[in-house]
């Protein structure tokens, strides 16, 4: 009689049997920390714990606090930052290691029970072993779509005619930024940072060459803190801290691949933003 193998069915049966256990356990769910940032006027930012995955307003204490503007968070830097007087309780959510928690005064509070993050850990780790006998050429095979380690945080950055602020092709030093149909790619996710930077993918839109004139173009560059990498969004348009003039599509030709470039505000449809 021919011997049946049943070691591979028992053991893909066990790593089943633990992902079921894991999705119902409550270690399995999202946790929440909260933590206070004030501003007296000027920029103060905080580090985020590792395993943070989103960042929410859930108390405004002081101020005015307006998304992008006087708070915001930047997931690729892990950090929180409050400006312009702004004072708030923030919730974040994410999956925390216990390593990671903060003792008590320094403005965080988890949701979460200590026996259930360790046994999360242990069911997580039990599950990773019985998967890797399983398949062991999975993860070799396996490449990361990741942007720092991060992938699908940022916003899109709206303009007229629906279409997408982009990176032309991929984030690349040096590659033109141009209006495109929204697709949620990584050369569309967008994040303020707290020093008037708008990073992607790793790198800062800049005017290129740092020039004043209007036409100039606008392209993703390696952060540098320069003048031509800050910005300030007024009325929905979005001004070089450098000289003051609008992001713009180029000669208002509202279509799909048309560059961005640098002009002075006049508030048409082509220097209108959303985020």
């Amino acid at each position: 009689m021919k011997s049946i193998n049943t070691a591979r069915p028992a053991r893909q049966t066990l790593v089943m049997a633990l992902c079921m256990a894991l999705l119902v356990s409550p270690a399995a769910a999202q946790q929440e920390r909260t933590l206070e940032l004030r501003s007296e006027g000027d920029l103060v930012s905080s580090r985020l714990p590792a395993g943070t995955r989103d960042v929410e307003l859930e108390q405004q204490l002081g101020g005015a606090c307006r998304f992008n503007r006087s708070w915001g968070y930047d997931l690729s830097q892990m950090e929180l930052w409050v400006n312009e007087g702004c004072a708030a309780r923030f919730r974040l959510i994410g999956e925390f290691r216990e390593s990671d928690r903060q003792e008590p005064g320094e403005g965080s509070a988890e949701s979460s029970s200590s026996s259930n993050a360790v046994a999360a850990v242990a069911a997580v780790a039990a599950i990773a072993g019985l998967a890797l006998l399983a398949s062991k050429s999975r993860d070799k095979n396996e490449g990361s779509g990741d942007w720092n380690g991060q992938q699908g945080y940022g916003r899109q950055i709206r303009g007229a005619g629906g279409l997408c602020l982009d990176i032309s092709g991929r984030v690349r030093e040096g590659a033109p930024a141009i209006i495109y149909g929204c697709n949620n790619g990584a050369n569309q996710r967008f994040e303020w940072g707290p020093r008037g930077e708008i990073r992607v993918g790793g790198l800062c839109l800049d005017v290129a060459n740092g020039d004043r004139g209007n036409g100039a173009g606008v392209i993703a560059f390696r952060c540098n803190g320069g003048e031509n990498q800050r910005w300030r969004s007024r009325s929905g348009q979005i001004r070089s801290a450098m000289n003051g003039k609008c992001l713009d599509v180029r000669d208002a030709r509202i279509r799909p691949g048309q560059p961005v470039q640098m002009w002075d505000c006049h508030g048409g449809q082509n220097q209108r933003w959303w985020w």
